[in-house]
């Protein structure tokens, strides 16, 4: 059974309404841009969006804020996001593409893992300058044209764009942290190895005493250098990573509430009950039936 749902192109093809039916890449421009999901979900797709103009709301994982244009949102794959609306029409241009599909032609298959801004430990939002802007306007109207004028070359012409795409953000990523160094500096490494270790063993392990041990530091220790570093415990981070994953498995309808209370190693279902009424102010099922109203 696999644990987490994810959104694949071809879901993605149908909360845009779009009529293509492919696989491996989706460009939305801003003439088909429709609106949110405002529940958590994730992709198996790299994703950049050129927001030109206006503001979204956005949550990466358990950062929240509101993005104002113009700037790039960068986000990975796996990494559970929500889009909030935050005003009728912002002017944005995005695409989604899969590993497979941008690799195909690759030599080295970890071309990829070289961008840090697509980790789920960066920002994921590059604000751009209105030299840069002009730059990726010309980017994502060349992607625009070659997929709608279905040119016969089309994958391989969008793979070079997509190249083109990723050295631009790069170097629009690096300029930012050299006007900007320090909010990196203070970063405690300790934060990054537990949000890493996070991600990889929340399912199975909520407390904080196994990741205290695992970093080789004390529970309090790890905890007040969480506190310190984001405003909140190393407990707190694990309890809203859990409801976050939650959140994404109530949208399956395939599985009842005692199958995700397992997926999510609870002892019982009403163990699982208790604990995300405590922190959403809502039953598992009501929080599920919300989704459908």
């Amino acid at each position: 059974m696999k644990a987490i749902s994810t959104y694949n192109i071809s879901k993605l093809l149908d909360v845009f309404s779009q009529a293509a039916r492919r696989d491996d890449f989706l460009f939305i421009g801003e003439e088909n841009y429709t609106p949110s999901i405002e529940e958590p979900f994730r992709t198996d797709t790299y994703a950049i969006v050129f927001l030109k103009e206006g503001q979204v709301g956005i949550t990466v994982g358990l950062t929240a804020g509101v993005v104002t244009g113009p700037a790039l949102i960068t986000i990975g794959p796996y990494i559970i996001r929500s889009v909030h609306k935050v005003e009728n029409n912002p002017r944005l241009d995005l695409i989604f593409f899969k590993e497979s599909f941008f690799l195909e032609n690759q030599a080295n298959i970890y071309y990829l893992l070289k961008y840090g801004f697509f980790d789920n430990e960066d920002s994921h939002v590059i604000p751009l300058s209105n030299e840069n802007v002009q730059r990726f306007s010309a980017i994502y109207d060349l992607l625009r044209a070659t997929i709608q004028e279905g040119h016969p070359h089309t994958n391989d012409i969008v793979r070079s764009y997509l190249n083109i795409l990723l050295c631009e953000t790069d170097a629009a990523a690096a300029r930012l942290k050299e006007a900007d160094p320090e909010p990196s500096a203070r970063a405690h490494p300790l934060l990054a190895n537990f949000k890493t270790l996070l991600s990889k063993e929340v399912l199975q392990q909520h407390s904080v005493r196994f990741y205290a041990s695992h970093l080789n530091v004390t529970p309090k220790y790890l905890s007040e250098v969480i506190k310190e570093q984001t405003g909140r415990t190393a407990g707190e981070w694990i309890d809203q990573t859990l409801i976050l994953e939650a959140k994404v498995l109530l949208q399956r309808k395939d599985l009842s509430i005692s199958q995700i209370s397992d997926l999510l190693h609870f002892s019982d279902q009403s163990v699982f009950g208790k604990f995300f009424k405590v922190n959403t102010g809502m039953s598992p099922l009501t929080y599920r039936n919300a989704l459908t109203e």
